[in-house]
């Protein structure tokens, strides 16, 4: 669905709040719940999808602020890939923005996409990175295979995490 879109409305309390709030609370489930999850495609990135409704509420370079520190702070705490969060997190801010003058982002379809490619880019960056380290070629396609579910997963899952952050006016154009 093709739409105009308008530029994010003011900074208020109660939508930083919001967001703040939201922000932590997945931050805190990536950090605390989804690594406990017992397989791997199962782990996906919460905060790739929260990076979208940043990009839709915030205007763009409050977006990449956003995007940079959640992204440094999952990279602190991940402690391997660095970058990885960062990068990826950024993109899909970039991505949200450039592409909302043409598409309706409040269209579960449009997320899905967007939140999907995302997730692709940083699941083939993750890929390439896990090639590297010596395993056998089961283990490698084991993990290829966990990482296509993965974005699938974060794909389908995007719209249930992007609706409830989105404001009013978004969501009535």
């Amino acid at each position: 669905m093709i739409a105009s879109r308008s530029m994010p409305q003011g900074v208020t309390v109660k939508k930083a709040l919001k967001f703040f709030s939201s922000g932590f609370l997945l931050l805190a489930l990536q950090g605390q719940i989804v690594p406990q999850l017992p397989y791997a495609a199962l782990r996906i990135d919460l905060l790739l999808s929260f990076m979208f409704a940043v990009a839709v509420e915030w205007s763009p370079m409050a977006g990449l602020l956003w995007a940079g520190s959640l992204g440094f702070v999952v990279d602190v705490f991940s402690g391997e890939f660095w970058g990885l969060h960062v990068g990826s997190y950024v993109v899909t801010v970039c991505l949200v923005n450039m592409a909302s003058e043409n598409f309706d982002c409040c269209n579960p379809a449009y997320q899905l996409g967007l939140v999907g490619l995302c997730g692709l880019g940083q699941s083939i960056a993750l890929g390439l990175f896990l090639s590297y380290v010596p395993t056998d070629s089961a283990t490698l396609t084991s993990i290829w295979v966990s990482l296509c579910i993965r974005t699938l997963l974060s794909a389908t899952i995007a719209p249930l995490l992007i609706y409830p952050l989105l404001s009013q006016e978004t969501i009535n154009g």
